[in-house]
């Protein structure tokens, strides 16, 4: 695995030194490798946090970026004869839709995150 352009990727890897001359290293191992399955299992947790939280706000600049243009469409639907035909009739159907897709992004996002 590579980690940029001819670079090897460096993984990080969970080590707990154990003693060997231990009267119960079996059970040491054991304990140390649980461990380090606890930590990893924590990491993988807070990733999901973290890309949820992610998501929850590139949702949000969506809904404020289709909410814009749905205005705009609509100034550009009742713009007269400034714009043309073709223009004016587009901008009419996307004011049109624009807010039931925003209302049904919210309505989805709202049941999902």
């Amino acid at each position: 695995m590579m980690g940029g352009v001819g670079e090897p990727a460096h993984e990080v890897i969970n080590v707990v030194p154990v003693p060997l001359n231990a009267a119960n290293s079996l059970q040491s191992l054991v304990d140390a490798t649980v461990s380090a399955r606890e930590s990893r299992t924590q990491r993988v947790r807070r990733l999901q946090e973290e890309a949820k939280a992610l998501a929850r706000e590139q949702i949000s600049e969506l809904e404020i970026l289709i909410d814009a243009t749905a205005k705009m469409a609509h100034e550009i639907a009742e713009g007269g004869e400034a714009y043309p035909v073709g223009a004016r009739e587009l901008s009419r159907r996307l004011a049109d839709e624009l807010p039931r897709t925003l209302q049904t992004l919210r309505i989805v996002t709202k049941k999902s995150l």
